[in-house]
């Protein structure tokens, strides 16, 4: 059983609900009613405390019921009526973290530049258990039952009565139990990051990527029993662990309950989990034997995912990417392409920036990528090859475009798929790859996608068809890299090309902000060049002379628009706290 009491934490990305009206809008100035939405407020993170298990209805009623945006291009934040929405399944899915999108009504439009994943500002719930978190729910002294004394652990039966005194004993008996088996939140994260990054050897961005699908599944716990068959089989997460072990629960590979780390649930995988442990001579719900499991599964049945994994890069888009790929192709979840999504976003704020040590600055930046597609590297006449894979972005991936040419360049089969989703399976390709009709002779694979911000990214592989032979395919993993704006590849046979970027901060000297707080047109001086220096380094053509003019101001602009800042052109406080943030 879990604890009787659980908490969700609502980390929410926004300040609307917060600030006062009037520090966004003058006084007596008029509402605008309708329009295109070119930006959203400054995000800030607050966090609520929420007692029980709220249905979906329930849990949005406590959220904000305005968003702050900026229509139509202005530089003022105007505030707009929202509802808030589950991106994932909330009814069909148990999860430890579920994504809220603020939904508005018809007479706002979402500008075509913006993403609805990355730039709208989305509400994340994680159900957490207080001991993990840290956290306690939101209860006074007076309203919170006593449990027990710290002078001798007894329970206090308070008002309850001695039926109650033994209800709320065998619930404290049980968590004890459970922590025999599972260590605490924080303990179980630094052991499953410590073997995803020693023992696999995966990037802090990959590894990241394979944790926020933990949490949303399991909250890290080894034993963790899908909430909804702790009733219906009215067992506690350490009895099921400890019946299974024990040979008095014979339904664990029948039962369909999700189980373990990764909710494990199909007879199949479950059999093979439990095998396994047995092999090991382990609980079933031991941490290291789940992880050795995970991994076993990784490099053998879920080989596209494991070279993305090993494939993505370290930066913000590999951990997004990590994340989406681990969803869509390993967990596969209801409503998975949403979620997928979901899970991207929140590895950002969540996993990333805790294990980078750096906020993730994303609008504008495309991650789009080639996860695990495959291609030939031999044909053998009259076979085929099946088309696997996915494209997957941030932003909506429009196209998806298969071709095989000859070695005049002369296309032989051609064809375009138009999308508009965040994950595209390559698979719809597949009837228009004619592999099996080529006669013998070499060819050249050619796979390009193409997404919403105008970004693409496109991967050729040559191959021979002949009467000889097998038809053989590799796997591989591209994507659009966004330090250099190239498109990097790497493979199945290990290539390094898609090696780790590592990000350096600014080396120069910050500016230091006058008496007023801020830069302003006009302004000159030793502190504006080094503004402009600093400018020149993110990218955007200035000069250096030292006066605060236009060309600096549509610099300072820019910068603010990549920072998620009020695009005013006045370098001032929250500017420089975000530009020190920032590596390249």
């Amino acid at each position: 059983m879990k604890k009787t009491i659980l908490s969700f934490v609502l980390s929410i990305m926004l300040v609307a609900a917060l600030v006062p009206q009037a520090a966004f809008a003058g006084e007596g100035e008029e509402q605008t009613s309708g329009g295109v939405i070119t930006g959203f407020g400054t995000p800030e993170t607050t966090d609520y405390y929420y007692e029980g298990n709220p249905e979906e209805d329930e849990l949005t009623l406590n959220l904000p019921e305005t968003l702050d945006v900026y229509l139509d291009g202005s530089t003022t934040l105007t505030s707009i009526p929202v509802s808030w929405e589950s991106v994932e399944d909330y009814d069909s899915t148990d999860f430890y973290f579920y994504s809220m999108k603020p939904v508005w009504s018809g007479e706002y439009t979402l500008d075509a530049e913006l993403s609805s994943v990355m730039d709208v500002p989305w509400i994340t719930v994680y159900k957490q258990e207080p001991d993990n978190s840290e956290i306690e729910p939101m209860v006074t002294e007076e309203e919170a039952p006593p449990v027990y004394t710290e002078e001798d652990g007894a329970v206090n039966p308070g008002d309850y009565g001695a039926k109650g005194a033994v209800d709320i004993a065998a619930a404290v008996l049980s968590v004890f139990a459970e922590e025999v088996y599972a260590g605490t939140y924080a303990e179980n994260t630094k052991a499953i990051y410590r073997y995803l990054t020693q023992n696999m050897g995966l990037n802090t961005a990959a590894a990241c990527g394979v944790m926020t699908n933990i949490n949303a599944e399991s909250a890290m716990s080894p034993i963790n029993l899908q909430n909804t068959y702790n009733s219906s089989i009215g067992l506690s997460d350490s009895e099921y662990t400890s019946r299974v072990d024990s040979g008095k629960y014979t339904k664990f590979t029948s039962d369909s309950a999700g189980y373990g780390l990764c909710q494990w649930t199909s007879s199949g995988r479950k059999s093979n989990l439990l095998n396994y442990a047995r092999s090991r001579n382990t609980s079933i719900g031991d941490l290291t034997m789940q992880m050795e499991f995970l991994e076993k599964e990784l490099t053998t049945s879920y080989k596209s995912v494991y070279v993305t994994l090993k494939n993505v890069p370290n930066t913000p888009a590999g951990a997004y990417i990590a994340a989406a790929e681990m969803c869509m192709c390993y967990e596969i979840p209801a409503n998975t392409v949403a979620t997928a999504a979901s899970r991207g976003k929140t590895c950002l704020s969540n996993y990333w920036k805790q294990y980078s040590g750096s906020s993730a600055s994303v609008t504008g930046t495309s991650f789009l990528s080639l996860c695990g597609y495959s291609y030939p590297t031999a044909v053998r006449n009259g076979k085929g090859m099946d088309v696997t894979g996915y494209a997957i972005s941030n932003y909506n991936v429009k196209s998806i475009t298969g071709k095989i040419t000859d070695t005049s360049g002369k296309a032989l089969y051609s064809k375009t798929i138009s999308a508009n989703t965040t994950s595209v399976k390559l698979s719809g390709l597949d009837a228009y790859m004619k592999f099996a009709k080529l006669p013998n002779g070499s060819y050249k694979y050619t796979v390009t996608a193409k997404d919403a911000l105008g970004k693409s990214v496109s991967v050729s592989r040559s191959f021979k068809v002949s009467s000889s032979g097998s038809t053989a395919k590799a796997l591989g993993f591209a994507c659009q890299n966004t330090e250099t704006g190239t498109v990097q590849t790497g493979s199945s046979s290990g290539s390094t090309s898609a090696a780790a970027v590592v990000k350096k901060a600014y080396s120069g000297t910050f500016p230091k902000l006058p008496k007023r707080g801020y830069f302003k047109k006009g302004d000159k001086g030793t502190q504006v060049k080094r503004l402009q220096k600093l400018l020149k380094w993110c990218g955007y053509s200035v000069t250096t002379g030292g006066t605060y003019g236009a060309k600096t101001i549509k610099a300072v602009k820019k910068l603010q628009k990549k920072l998620g800042l009020k695009q005013d052109g006045k370098f001032g406080k929250k500017t420089l706290a975000k530009a020190k943030q920032l590596k390249k």
